[in-house]
């Protein structure tokens, strides 16, 4: 389970920049009037850099979530009244789920097999709201519309508020229980101001509004997702090496490093196999993420993990990274089969040491600190040799 304070951080950034749209929509009276003219001009602006950057760095997720708001808001800027009314009807049912749909599909490239039918599921979607929202139903319609709560949500209908309540339970989970929170966080809130636009549809600017905020919400996750794709490592969710090179360029005169291995893990994974091999490669990095001390994990590459102790001594660390060889040679790894469960224990070693004033620069020190590791190595694993 995730922890309250990841999930508050990862829903802070969308959750104030939602807000501060709501607060404008609300003090709109006294805002003047050329400021709100230029909304929809900033909302397809946004929306087409969205689509080059996401082209670019191949993030088709981004793709089919900010095509479906630019239909929709040119249907309601273009269409007649009553066909704009049947716009609203489907996109407000459909399109929280459209957004939980792409949030748990994974990444695959739009000419992949999955992204051809990905591409085919998305023109199917919009060609049935084109067909119902051209030829309208009177049946469907009548359907769509029956009452299934006491309370009145105008203009919202009671299935579009079953369907959001379906889909921010679901959102709400996978916030507490997934490993990709800046994902969940963005789009519960994503879903949130969508349907806060569309309740409001009828308070000035509320619904342009909220079409833009949710393009800076995308946008700004885009851009926290190629920084994460950049500097953290996707196996084990901690920061990588180039995230280690960024973080020691910044490091004072006074500095502790450790370097770690899994004992025997290459014997491990030709045992037990690569997929099990990972699930040992997270599970340390999950134990090694906790570190005391303003200690902080990174992974270096393979099995090799680094932890980096900014003003911190040699001993201190020590101590530090011993409680944590500890604490994982004592936690029980279940390998599991079709046929039976076995529960082994992983160990790791570390060399430990502290910049001293021979060190030219960070990469002498994690020199050093890869010599005694090493020393821990020969010496029979499952320790920590510190050397100042």
């Amino acid at each position: 389970m995730n922890s309250l304070k990841s999930v508050a951080l990862n829903i802070s950034i969308p959750f104030f920049i939602s807000l501060i749209f709501a607060f404008i929509a609300y003090y709109g009276a006294k805002i003047p009037e050329i400021i709100f003219d230029l909304v929809p001009y900033l909302f397809y602006a946004i929306s087409a850099l969205i689509l080059w950057v996401s082209w670019h760095f191949n993030r088709n997720r981004f793709i089919f979530i900010i095509i479906p708001l630019l239909l929709i808001s040119l249907g309601f800027e273009y269409l007649s009244a009553k066909k704009a009314t049947a716009l609203f009807l489907y996109a407000s049912l459909l399109y929280p789920l459209h957004l939980l749909i792409f949030l748990s599909l994974r990444e695959r490239g739009l000419f992949s097999i999955w992204g051809i039918l990905k591409i085919v599921f998305f023109l199917l979607e919009i060609g049935v709201v084109a067909y119902f929202v051209a030829y309208p139903d009177d049946n469907l319609t009548a359907l769509l519309k029956s009452k299934l709560f006491a309370a009145s949500f105008y203009p919202l209908q009671d299935i579009s508020v079953a369907a959001g309540i379906f889909v921010l339970f679901i959102m709400s989970v996978l916030l507490l229980f997934n490993r990709y929170l800046i994902y969940n966080g963005s789009f519960f809130i994503i879903t949130v101001t969508f349907y806060a636009g569309f309740y409001f549809i009828k308070t000035a600017h509320a619904y342009e509004l909220s079409m833009l905020s949710i393009g800076i919400i995308i946008f700004i996750l885009l851009i926290r997702e190629s920084y994460r794709l950049a500097f953290y490592d996707e196996l084990t969710s901690l920061p990588g090496r180039r995230a280690l090179v960024e973080d020691m360029a910044k490091l004072g005169m006074k500095y502790s490093l450790a370097m770690i291995d899994i004992d025997h893990f290459k014997k491990f994974n030709d045992t037990y196999g690569h997929d099990t091999g990972d699930e040992v490669l997270k599970m340390v990095a999950s134990r090694l993420a906790n570190v005391g001390g303003g200690g902080k994990a990174y992974r270096y590459g393979g099995e090799e993990f680094v932890l980096l102790f900014p003003s911190k001594d040699v001993d201190e660390s020590y101590t530090h990274t011993d409680i944590l060889r500890d604490t994982i040679a004592k936690s029980p790894f279940t390998i599991r089969n079709k046929k039976s469960s076995k529960t082994i224990y992983i160990n790791i070693s570390s060399g430990i040491v502290q910049k001293s004033s021979k060190d030219r620069d960070p990469f002498a020190v994690m020199k050093r600190a890869d010599n005694a590791l090493y020393k821990a190595k020969k010496a029979g694993r499952n320790q920590v040799i510190k050397e100042v």
